[in-house]
């Protein structure tokens, strides 16, 4: 009888230890961040990138620096993969923020242009773009290698259990950062929609995988790479829990990013 009472309690106990370890994982990573996506015409591509790369991403920097906020990139979509007519967005912003408060006290670091370079940002001349949206996500959980990325995977969509999908991601992300280098595989997470929830945007589930290679990216959408590290009891029970895949895969390449903080 005992036996039996202290077997049951020691299974108690290591399940609870288990849903504290999940949880404490969950909270050490819960970053803030948000998608820009915009749609830039061929003829403004070049002028876009230039001011982007030689002016933007110096302000943005300042910005972190400051402690304003965590980290920006500009993504560019991969062309020559499935035809463009069917992607909204040709460009990516992520700005990535400490916490929630941090992000919605933002300032708009554009305006800073002419006190840092002395010259209207008007006088680069006329951009134009349709398409204009932002969408944002908690990070559940990440890693990065400390080695530059190239290009990046970014998927969402919703699984059948958002818990079980949290759960499966933070021990498939074990793997994944066991066997990084050995692929190419330069960073990797996963995040939580916050917003927006409508019928326009059905997914809330968000995950990302940068390579130093468009090899390396390719490998990853072919199921190899690190994929085929996991379990495949894991990747069955992700498999299952997401009977309808990813609503959307965009390849992108890395034109810019910030360093940490200075």
């Amino acid at each position: 009888m005992f036996e039996i009472i202290n077997h049951k309690l020691f299974e108690m106990k290591k399940s609870l230890i288990v849903l504290l370890t999940l949880f404490s994982c969950i909270l050490s990573a819960q970053s803030i961040f948000f998608l820009h996506g915009v749609k830039i015409s061929n003829k403004d591509s070049k002028a876009f990138e230039s001011i982007e790369m030689e002016y933007m991403s110096k302000l943005a920097q300042d910005e972190v620096n400051a402690g304003r906020m965590r980290g920006w990139a500009l993504l560019k979509r991969v062309p020559g993969i499935g035809d463009a007519s069917d992607y909204k967005f040709n460009y990516f912003w992520v700005h990535s923020f400490d916490n929630i408060d941090q992000m919605v006290d933002r300032k708009l670091f554009w305006q800073n242009f002419k006190s840092k370079f002395g010259i209207e940002i008007s006088s680069l001349g006329p951009v134009s773009w349709k398409g204009n949206g932002r969408y944002f996500f908690k990070t559940v959980t990440e890693f990065q290698t400390g080695d530059a990325g190239k290009y990046v995977i970014l998927n969402d969509g919703k699984p059948e259990s958002l818990e079980k999908a949290m759960e499966l991601a933070i021990k498939g992300g074990e793997y994944f950062e066991k066997n990084a280098k050995k692929h190419g595989m330069t960073g990797w997470g996963m995040a939580t929609t916050i917003a927006p929830q409508d019928m326009h945007n059905e997914s809330n589930i968000f995950f990302w995988d940068v390579y130093d290679s468009m090899s390396g990216v390719m490998k990853h959408m072919a199921l190899e790479s690190v994929i085929a590290e996991v379990p495949n009891e894991l990747n069955e029970a992700f498999s299952a829990n997401m009977p309808d895949g990813f609503n959307h895969r965009n390849i992108c390449e890395i034109l810019a990013v910030t360093e940490p903080k200075q």
